[in-house]
């Protein structure tokens, strides 16, 4: 069997072997429902209370921020947008479209436009929150996002973590961050970390568990599942500065390689970027042909935006740069995980061209 290329762990990242063995042995450990009475619930609810701390500690140096636990980032963003002490909310276009999904639910929605280089372009607004990503899904764009939070001057200030969890410190002058486990090597698992001071914090822990335990409006969680996120957490920000440095060198080399075959990056060379992730622009070809074609190779990829053969909506972060429907088709993302290698690359440049030769 020919070697399985993956640079699309920005939709969901490759389980390393050793934390595969994690959730097996939580698995057999705490399969019990953390919400019942017995010894096991309580013993499960300890290990959810030490998997916090967890958390906490590996991204923030301390066991004191709070978590709520959920069973994905969208689930954690419905929790958020249904709490009544928000009424108005700010946000860019470039946010994940279930987090402006779940805002559009506010009495308002403050749209915050950005350039061309997907800088948000903030302006004082005064919102309840306003949620921000620190690095954008699609593009890798990487936010400063503490200087938008004083600009803005919300009430509640959010970051939209999922890309950057692992991989970056984060702004430790937030109140909120929301995580996703299957970006940095979970199975499965989310939660939201909340600022132990935060003028929400403790509003937020009773609304989240009132709507688990009272109007049952989301799931019951997984606890080896979450576990094994804040285990996986753990062990991506230990290794964060040697990963770093490896998927930068392999995003260079691809862009070098590209760069012959006439294909450039989607953001201007001055944008600031996640080397975890590279948009390119193909010369003509439409991104989703290719991507199918570099599937039956063994190469996995993801497309910039849908492709116009299967829907005429192209993708709403290019929009909102201002690229016309025709390029935002032809938009290809890579993007890279621990787990990836230089020969990943290579086979992968290897890969393209043919693709590209027989288009």
């Amino acid at each position: 069997m020919e070697k399985i290329v993956y640079f699309d762990h920005a939709a969901s990242t490759v389980v390393m072997p050793e934390i595969l063995q994690k959730f097996q042995e939580y698995s057999l450990r705490y399969y019990a429902n953390a919400e019942a009475v017995h010894l096991l619930a309580y013993e499960a609810r300890e290990a959810l209370k030490r998997a916090g701390e967890s958390i906490s500690r590996s991204l923030f140096g301390d066991k004191d921020h709070p978590v709520i636990w959920g069973n994905s980032a969208t689930e954690l963003f419905r929790v958020l947008a249904s709490c009544r002490e928000f009424g108005e909310a700010a946000a860019s276009a470039l946010e994940h479209p279930a987090l402006l999904a779940n805002l559009s639910n506010f009495t308002r929605l403050w749209t915050m436009p950005v350039d061309r280089g997907g800088k948000i372009l903030a302006a004082a607004q005064t919102p309840d929150i306003c949620c921000l990503h620190q690095v954008q899904s699609e593009l890798g764009i990487i936010q400063d996002t503490a200087a938008i939070f004083d600009t803005v001057a919300p009430r509640c200030r959010m970051v939209d973590a999922v890309q950057s969890a692992g991989k970056f410190k984060l702004d430790k002058n937030a109140d909120i961050w929301v995580i996703s486990g299957v970006k940095f090597g979970s199975p499965g698992g989310a939660a939201m970390v909340l600022a132990p001071d935060g003028v929400f914090t403790d509003k937020l822990l009773a609304h989240a568990e009132n709507l688990r335990r009272k109007d049952y409006a989301v799931g019951r969680i997984s606890v080896p599942l979450m576990l094994t996120a804040a285990s996986a957490l753990e062990k991506s920000v230990e290794n964060m500065a040697e990963n770093g440095s490896r998927i930068a060198e392999i995003n260079n080399f691809i862009r070098q390689q590209c760069a012959v075959m006439g294909i450039m990056p989607t953001l201007p060379e001055t944008a600031a970027v996640s080397p975890y992730i590279l948009n390119l622009l193909l010369p003509h070809q439409e991104s989703a042909v290719v991507i199918r074609a570099l599937s039956q190779r063994g190469i996995f990829a993801a497309s910039g935006s849908a492709c116009s053969a299967e829907s005429n909506t192209p993708s709403p972060a290019l929009t909102a740069l201002g690229f016309p429907a025709k390029k935002a088709y032809r938009a290809l993302r890579l993007s890279f995980g621990a787990g990836n290698t230089l020969e990943d690359a290579e086979i992968f440049i290897s890969g393209l061209k043919n693709v590209l030769k027989n288009y």
